[in-house]
């Protein structure tokens, strides 16, 4: 009697494990449309992931990690990248630094990810109203080691500066905010061969989006 009723409570947690798992395994073709589809929910109020997730935090607990997304965003309290496209514990694969850029550290931790966990597409998130982004613009002196900040974005930034020089400071950070997006997906690649070499296989795709921290919408980039 004890073999079977350990069976049965064997069998009645997988199929917990199976019914409450997280949306990690994503395809690489629905990457885009998942991340929009949890964004959607998100910012109408309609959010799912965000319980107590037994199920997915004894599967991932157990058999490890397994996330096919990773992203790069700002350490801003505003852009949890979770919460932003609702997804749970187990989905995504986080970078976060004011100004969300690539460094070594981050570099190295999405080589990790792709090598070792599965991870097929980075989706760099850069967001409105952007205070690192906000202080690299005004050029001004900053206190402390918050000029590293200022001195890594500058190189994304800089010919927004030059060519739009004439918009209104709202405008011209919008500009610097997807400028910056922009060229912290080609850094990704250019500071590694091994995430040059999985992108020119077709095993890993840079996605590239901005997200309204008035709004809760994300703007995925062409």
């Amino acid at each position: 009697m004890k073999t079977i009723h350990a069976i049965f409570q064997t069998s009645s947690l997988l199929l917990l494990l199976s019914l409450t798992s997280s949306s990690a395994g994503i395809l690489p073709e629905k990457a885009r449309t998942t991340l929009e589809a949890g964004n959607k929910r998100f910012a109408e109020g309609k959010a799912i992931a965000h319980g107590w997730q037994q199920g997915t935090v004894t599967k991932t607990g157990s058999l490890g990690q397994t996330p096919s997304v990773a992203v790069l965003t700002c350490a801003d309290s505003r852009t949890p990248a979770e919460l932003i496209f609702d997804m749970g514990v187990g989905d995504l694969f986080v970078c976060r630094n004011a100004g969300g850029f690539d460094t070594p550290e981050v570099n190295a931790t999405f080589e990790y990810g792709v090598a070792a966990l599965g991870v097929h597409t980075i989706l760099v998130l850069g967001h409105t109203k952007c205070g690192a982004v906000t202080a690299t613009l005004a050029g001004t002196p900053v206190p402390g080691n918050i000029s590293l900040l200022t001195k890594a974005l500058e190189p994304g930034i800089a010919k927004v500066r030059q060519e739009h020089k004439d918009l209104s400071k709202e405008d011209q950070l919008n500009h610097a905010v997807e400028a910056l997006t922009r060229y912290q997906m080609l850094e990704l690649l250019k500071n590694s061969a091994l995430l040059q070499k999985a992108h020119a296989e077709g095993k890993l795709q840079i996605m590239g989006a901005v997200y309204d921290v008035e709004t809760g919408k994300v703007r995925f980039l062409n």
